[in-house]
């Protein structure tokens, strides 16, 4: 069996709480005792409030658009592919059966609180599996990322692109977390793949609280773009998500008008494509895992 793993999102207020609860007790985004006070306390203050901003996109795609790559990859591997979220339902004990598994973490990069998040939670539902390691580096992969950049637009002279990952601590990196020198590396073969555009940049999204993030921020960035066309890649993403839907799209989008930016552009995941599902399933045959496995 082959099982698609990520973070997961809400389609409701009840799966923001859900969400929110169970990413501030994982001991990789908090690893202070401090999360057991902490994460019934925002989750049951702050979801109420944040789901009308979901409103705004209907709820995260993330769901249907995993759904819909799960059934892709089923048909071209003929192994049975299910997936499975970190943080709302269905988790990896809902969907793991007795037979051999291949864990698919959709993270292109290497993070304590991602990549090795998935990790914990084999090892919490006492599962054996193969995992499959990040592929930030694979010339296929990073062909569907040209591809999906350079078919939104028409003409990227006219362009700045700024690939936006999502921010993590600095503290969390001074642990030993290879995610921010992964992102460099990435941007660094994508930029060599995209000698078209007016400018490449790295710019980071997603901070919260009081703590140095990872920098620099993408508000920040996005002030040195005015009357400029502006073209924005979320490199961390594999599949688009309330990050890239509500947050890059509207807010972002938002702050961009203000600033003055003459147009202002996301572009999407890799998703569901069939280019997508089949790279996964080349993936997981160089793995050395396959049907007769």
């Amino acid at each position: 069996m082959i099982i698609l793993h990520n973070m997961g999102g809400a389609r409701s207020d009840k799966e923001l709480k859900e969400f929110l609860f169970n990413m501030f007790m994982d001991k990789r985004i908090i690893s202070s005792p401090i999360r057991y006070f902490l994460a019934p306390l925002i989750s049951n203050l702050r979801y109420k409030k944040v789901w009308k901003n979901y409103e705004k996109i209907g709820g995260s795609r993330i769901y249907k658009i995993t759904e819909n790559l799960a059934k892709k990859v089923e048909r071209l591997s003929g192994i049975e592919t299910k997936y499975a979220f970190r943080y709302t339902k269905p988790n990896i004990k809902d969907v793991a059966d007795d037979k051999e598994i291949i864990l698919v973490p959709l993270y292109p990069h290497y993070s304590f609180t991602t990549y090795e998040s998935s990790i914990d939670e084999l090892k919490e539902s006492k599962i054996n599996a193969k995992v499959i390691k990040p592929f930030y580096k694979h010339p296929k992969y990073n062909e569907i990322i040209k591809e999906n950049i350079l078919n939104s637009i028409d003409n990227p002279k006219e362009w700045n692109l700024i690939f936006s990952a999502h921010g993590l601590p600095e503290k969390i990196i001074k642990k030993g977390d290879t995610y921010q020198k992964e992102v460099k590396e990435h941007v660094d073969i994508l930029k060599n793949m995209l000698p078209e555009f007016k400018s490449v940049s790295l710019a980071f999204q997603s901070r919260f609280g009081f703590s140095e993030w990872l920098k620099p921020y993408l508000d920040k960035e996005l002030t040195k773009y005015k009357n400029e066309k502006v073209l924005i890649y979320p490199i961390s993403f594999v599949i688009d998500n309330s990050e890239t839907d509500l947050e890059l799209k509207v807010e972002y989008g938002h702050l961009a008008n203000e600033i003055g930016i003459k147009n202002y552009k996301v572009v999407e995941c890799p998703n569901d494509s069939d280019k997508m599902a089949k790279f996964i399933v080349e993936l997981i045959n160089e793995s050395g895992y396959t049907k007769s496995n």
